[in-house]
């Protein structure tokens, strides 16, 4: 049976874009560093002195971007928030807003911020933010992924960060060994399905298809067949269904566990739902009120993997393991 797992917010505490983006823009002035010929005090000054400078403003300038595009898609659209009062319309909005999604993949390959950079040096960029506390993951992660892969559970990331291989790191990082002290790592027992920075010109692309990606965070092959760009809820649900479908698990026990609207979809297909949110108002839990959907905290709810459809919510991994039963045995 399978559990999927967001990371950007769930998996970790706060978003990681960030730390991804000054990560790379200290490659990028590191390689410009190693590249520069030795002071020559007679030569004029180089130009690519302030190439760095001009990438970090690139990439304020790409944050400024998708920003002001996606208030500018948000306002745009026929129905307001305070009007979306169901299921349907919400979906319908999200979905709307894929291109803005889309032309912002486009910048960051236009931007460059991420060119040369290898899928090792995004892992060991995961595992080194999160042993340096830059990053976070969420109390009781580690236990939760030993729990479930030793119940017989497949746990797999879904996610639109732009870097599986930074995602795998992550995992990885904060010590070595499990819980149990089995010597494996997160990282080495879940899937993650993730877009990938492609490094000969810092694009963005899909993740690897289906069919052969594997665990114990390899990489896949060079030309390997990619899947398109994944960008909002409805990719992230196709990917659910393409992975239930594939293992033939569709209509099984299926657990799905996010913090953003990005995870509506998949939260409200699965079997059990668990909404990871740090307080009784988060965004998502306030869209999920409004459409009609009420949301307890797993201690107050009557929660089961094994049930037909359940959502919850909850602020770590600490409460889903103290509160949530996983039956991966069918009813």
């Amino acid at each position: 049976m399978s559990i999927f797992l967001d990371f950007d917010g769930t998996i970790t505490v706060n978003d990681t874009i960030g730390e991804l983006a000054n990560f790379a823009l200290g490659v990028q002035e590191q390689q410009q560093q190693q590249q520069q010929p030795p002071p020559n005090p007679n030569s004029k000054p180089n130009s690519n002195s302030n190439s760095n400078a001009t990438l970090t403003d690139s990439w304020k300038a790409l944050v400024h971007a998708y920003t002001a595009d996606y208030r500018a898609g948000a306002a745009a659209h026929h129905t307001p928030a305070a009007s979306r009062l169901s299921l349907a319309q919400e979906v319908e909005f999200l979905r709307c807003l894929k291109d803005v999604e889309e032309r912002s993949f486009a910048r960051v390959r236009q931007c460059g911020l991420f060119r040369g950079i290898s899928a090792d040096r995004f892992r060991d960029a995961g595992a080194a933010l999160v042993g340096a506390g830059k990053v976070r993951l969420r109390p009781g992660f580690r236990e939760f992924v030993d729990r479930r892969v030793a119940e017989g559970w497949r746990v797999c990331v879904v996610s639109v960060n732009w870097s599986d291989a930074f995602i795998r790191g992550a995992c990885s990082g904060g010590g070595s060994g499990s819980s149990s002290g089995s010597g494996c790592t997160p990282a080495d027992v879940v899937d993650v399905i993730a877009n990938r920075v492609r490094s000969e010109d810092g694009a963005v692309v899909g993740p690897a298809g289906l069919e052969g990606w594997g665990r114990g965070g390899r990489e896949e092959d060079e030309g390997e067949k990619t899947s398109p760009v994944l960008t909002n809820s409805q990719d992230k649900l196709d990917v659910m269904r393409a992975v239930l479908q594939e293992e033939s698990l569709a209509g099984r026990p299926s657990v799905y566990v996010g913090d953003s609207t990005t995870d509506l979809e998949c939260l409200l297909a699965a079997g059990c739902g668990i909404v990871m949110a740090d307080k009784p108002d988060s965004t998502l839990l306030e869209t999920l009120k409004r459409i009609g959907t009420e949301v307890p905290h797993v201690r107050d709810a009557s929660n089961s993997s094994n049930s037909s459809s359940s959502i919850s919510w909850a602020s770590s991994f600490e409460e889903i393991n103290e509160h949530v039963t996983f039956d991966i045995n069918t009813r």
